[in-house]
């Protein structure tokens, strides 16, 4: 009995029983996490040593916890003397900022080439400028001159002009109406392909929709659009993530690590992937755009 106790002490122990009570194995929390599987069971094991730095040790340590829902500054201070310890500690909030496999590029020295190509936006940022100023010239003497004519018109080319512009103002007026009525009509919806609760089609949307993520939980989430991974990271409990899908975009894949604890709103108006109230955690949602 006391074995046990002194086995469920250990930081390793702690968060592999926190895994198993969520019912998720080490592929589920790899997939979720983004953290590789060999660093997630040198972590249960207490290897620490076959990370990759001591700063990726609490790095991931965290990650891990808040997956399964430990709060992870509490048990990075409890476990303090078990960890290695790092000179600055870092809160990682996503997965994407810490890749053990990426290596740093190391400096070298620009070559002209490289330092024209390092000034050629200014350049053509400036010239833009240069031409606009130059187009505002030309239209402001082109006013005046205009101006300077209009006033030896004779009155009844003034009240001419004046009848052309209510007309115009009238037919404009109009016109914006129509253009209300049309799009007041075309109302965004979100509807289920018959009685799937998990593939839906969106209507009338906009050129480009505007995804908003939302978790109240850590939360992995990817979203891939035709086919390409527009944005895959976790999300902190009450975090949120803004994206903004392609206007060609027709299929919109959504998975979801932690489905109970994250909602999605398009465009401002809430998406209700789970309609059916589904307890799992583990979802892939696919939306088709017309």
């Amino acid at each position: 009995m006391s074995e046990n106790n002194e086995e469920t002490t250990t930081i390793g122990a702690r968060l592999k029983a926190a895994r198993t009570a969520k019912g998720l194995t080490i592929d589920d929390l790899q997939q979720i996490t983004k953290i590789q599987k060999r660093y997630l069971i040198a972590i249960e094991d207490e290897q620490f040593d076959k990370l990759p730095g001591d700063f990726y040790v609490r790095a991931f340590v965290k990650q891990y916890a808040e997956t399964v829902d430990l709060d992870g500054n509490a048990l990075l201070e409890e476990y303090r003397d078990q960890l290695p310890s790092v000179h600055t500690e870092t809160i990682v909030e996503n997965v994407d900022e810490v890749q053990p496999t990426r290596v740093a590029s190391r400096g070298q020295p620009a070559s002209p080439a490289s330092r024209v190509r390092n000034y050629l936006p200014t350049i053509i940022v400036t010239a833009i400028v240069v031409l606009i100023l130059l187009f505002i010239w030309f239209m402001a003497v082109r006013t005046h001159a205009g101006s300077s004519s209009s006033t030896s018109a004779d009155s009844s080319s003034v009240q001419v002009s004046s009848s052309k512009k209510q007309s115009s103002s009238s037919k404009a007026s109009s016109s914006a109406k129509s253009s209300s009525k049309a799009s007041s009509a075309k109302e965004q919806t979100i509807k289920a392909n018959g009685s799937s609760d998990t593939a839906y089609t969106l209507t009338n949307g906009a050129d480009k929709n505007k995804v908003v993520i939302k978790s109240t939980k850590a939360a992995w989430t990817s979203v891939t659009t035709n086919g390409t991974q527009t944005w895959q990271g976790t999300l902190k409990a009450d975090g949120s993530h803004t994206l903004t899908l392609p206007s060609n975009a027709t299929t919109v894949k959504f998975q979801f690590g932690n489905a109970t604890a994250t909602t999605v709103t398009i465009n401002g108006k809430a998406f209700n992937f789970n309609p059916k109230n589904s307890t799992s955690q583990v979802r892939t949602i696919t939306l088709t755009i017309k």
